[in-house]
């Protein structure tokens, strides 16, 4: 590793696993003081992972959907590293329930946007202060190529990461006298263990209208996106922001 990260606090929400823990492996692996963040126990797992390679990492137990848990997290990473130089807001996920708006429950919508709309909001509310304070930072959020693909019938999670695109380019625009970049990443299939196993027991297959043999790039793992957030969390990215970073292997481009 080349240390690319190194001197940089990054406070990672949904860290337990995915996305989201290959993305702290990853950080702390070039340098970075990781904040794991999850309200899975599984970020401890994490945490002391990095800590047995030699890296810095604390896990914080937290409900990012929770205003004062959010409000706790931070006040814990703070008071161990300092502001966040980065804020990756990898908590998020889909639902079995999801479906077609005519068919779609106000309770499972309300749960969605919790999830993968809210908790962004709270976590960045919580955080720009701070960067604003320590002369700037990156803050990555995550979509998804459904977002830009409108033949899945999962309107719930497809509202909230569509959101998730407009919502970073404004926040890319307020916050850039602040120093503050703002960037997304919209993912193809990256095959966590629990996308991989919904996909084995056929709960995504029937949503997918395309060939997999068609999209050679579209499959991949949570270390390729993570690969995607180093860069954005890097310096070598300081031209980058108010841009989703597409990593779908063309599927919703033809």
């Amino acid at each position: 590793m080349t240390g690319r990260l190194r001197g940089k606090t990054a406070f990672i929400t949904g860290a337990a696993s995915g996305i989201g823990r290959a993305s702290a492996l990853l950080f702390a692996a070039e340098g970075a003081r990781v904040v794991a963040c999850d309200i899975n126990a599984g970020g401890e797992d994490v945490a002391q992972a990095i800590r047995k390679a030699g890296g810095d990492a604390e896990f914080v137990h937290a409900d990012v959907t929770d205003e004062q848990a959010v409000a706790r997290a931070f006040a814990v990473a703070t008071g161990r590293y300092g502001p966040p130089d980065v804020l990756h807001n990898c908590a998020g996920g889909s639902t079995d329930d999801d479906a077609a708006v005519d068919e779609l429950s106000a309770d499972t919508l309300d749960h969605v946007l919790r999830v993968d709309l809210r908790s962004v909001v709270l976590c960045s509310r919580a955080a720009i202060p701070l960067m604003t304070g320590h002369g700037g930072g990156s803050i990555i959020n995550m979509s998804s190529f459904v977002a830009f693909r409108g033949v899945f019938n999962i309107h719930a999670y497809i509202s909230a990461k569509g959101a998730l695109v407009s919502l970073t380019r404004a926040m890319a625009g307020r916050y850039a006298r602040d120093r503050i970049r703002v960037n997304a990443i919209a993912p193809g299939i990256a095959l966590s263990d629990r996308a991989a196993a919904r996909m084995a027991s056929g709960n995504i297959a029937p949503t997918l209208t395309f060939r997999f043999e068609d999209y050679p790039f579209a499959t991949g793992s949570p270390e390729d996106i993570a690969n995607v957030a180093l860069f954005l969390a890097s310096d070598e990215s300081r031209m980058i922001s108010a841009q989703t970073i597409v990593a779908d292997g063309g599927l919703s481009s033809y």
